[in-house]
């Protein structure tokens, strides 16, 4: 696609050859004869480059220059001044205002394209470097740490300085990818924070407490439509589509749905950030005589059993050290539901590089036919 330069100058001959030769080099030219006209053209289509005139009627080339630096859609873009010889002293007016360049006038061809090439490949390696800086930010967001809330936070309060400061440099594709990316840093923070509070909450609970029976009264079928309700909100979280395997058999489970919704979720959750590649996710459940056995496998990095002491031990370490680790504390959460619900959690990593996490639940109430995915 052409690059596109608005032309302002009141001199319509000189206005007119430099237009066409411009188009002879490539160049999509508009031209305005003013500067009201020239401002009001590139407000309806914003040109790639703007080269003005500085002595016009009505309006000059300074005015314009302030409404173009003014409009954050237009603040960019690179804005090269004609000027007479005898008014080089006040292009340095023009200059302290944000013009790009200027040429004397009259002016040589060679010279203007030098000008406009020049122009042209500093405002391209400007958005290479805001583009290296949104990578950057998305690399810094998809990476694991050891502080949850400080990358979420960083990656909210990262991109939403580079919308403040550049929305109007970005196209509309990255504007949503960023916005996007804000919201996913939000659910990964809210997540974070919802996991710390209810951390606290179940290592203090005692059967003597109101909210005991919260977390251990009831029952709720377990089936295929509720652990692809558990996917469904991984996938929003990380803004990705989650490749799941299914062969559940469906049965009710002596434990809450509010309990058991949170234990699929975590478990799902643990398997795709540890996944590498894209190998899928398999999710089994099958009856263990009285007991219902759910494993989820995925390929990738190895639990070790130094793995699970770590993980178990966010049950009897202080909120100070579980604070500064971001990965576990989903594990621990299921592991306590378990433990209050009388079932168990186990993890082995096998010599192909799967790993099994696998709960058992306690008191089946009932059981239902097979389903597959």
């Amino acid at each position: 696609m052409a690059l596109k330069i608005l032309y302002i100058e009141d001199e319509t001959k000189i206005r007119d050859n430099v237009s066409d030769i411009l188009g002879l080099y490539g160049y999509e030219v508009a031209t305005a004869g003013n500067g009201r006209d020239g401002i009001i053209q590139a407000i309806l289509d914003p040109p790639d480059l703007i080269i003005c005139d500085i002595r016009m009627p009505e309006m000059d080339g300074y005015q314009v220059l302030e409404v173009i630096r003014s409009n954050r859609s237009l603040a960019t873009i690179p804005f090269i001044f004609l000027t007479a010889r005898t008014e080089e002293l006040d292009v340095r007016r023009g200059m302290v205002s944000g013009a790009d360049d200027y040429l004397k006038k009259p002016f040589t061809m060679d010279s203007l394209l030098q000008a406009i090439e020049g122009r042209l490949e500093r405002e391209a390696q400007r958005k290479t470097d805001l583009k290296n800086r949104l990578e950057a930010i998305s690399q810094m967001i998809a990476s694991v740490t050891s502080n949850e809330y400080n990358t979420a936070l960083n990656g909210i309060l990262g991109l939403v300085s580079l919308l403040i400061n550049h929305y109007h440099e970005y196209d509309q594709e990255d504007n949503l990818f960023m916005l996007t990316m804000i919201k996913v840093n939000g659910l990964r923070l809210k997540r974070s924070l919802d996991n710390r509070r209810l951390m606290d909450e179940l290592r203090n609970l005692e059967p003597a407490h109101s909210a005991y029976s919260f977390y251990t009264l009831g029952t709720t079928q377990l089936d295929t439509r509720v652990i692809e309700q558990s996917i469904r909100s991984v996938n929003e979280r990380y803004d990705q589509e989650i490749t799941v395997r299914l062969a559940v058999e469906t049965t009710r489970l002596a434990l809450p749905e509010w309990s058991l919704n949170i234990i699929l979720a975590e478990l799902i959750d643990n398997a795709h950030k540890f996944s590498e590649g894209f190998h899928p996710i398999e999710i089994i459940g099958h009856p263990q005589g009285t007991n219902y056995q759910l494993t989820v496998l995925n390929q990738g990095l190895p639990f070790t059993p130094e793995d699970r002491t770590h993980i178990l031990s966010f049950l009897q370490v202080d909120r100070q050290q579980y604070d500064q680790q971001g990965d576990g504390l989903g594990l621990a959460i299921v592991n306590k539901l378990l433990e209050l619900n009388q079932g168990t959690l186990a993890i082995e990593t096998r010599p192909d590089a799967t790993t099994a996490v696998t709960v058992t639940f306690q008191g089946i109430t009932e059981q239902a036919a097979f389903g597959s995915r």
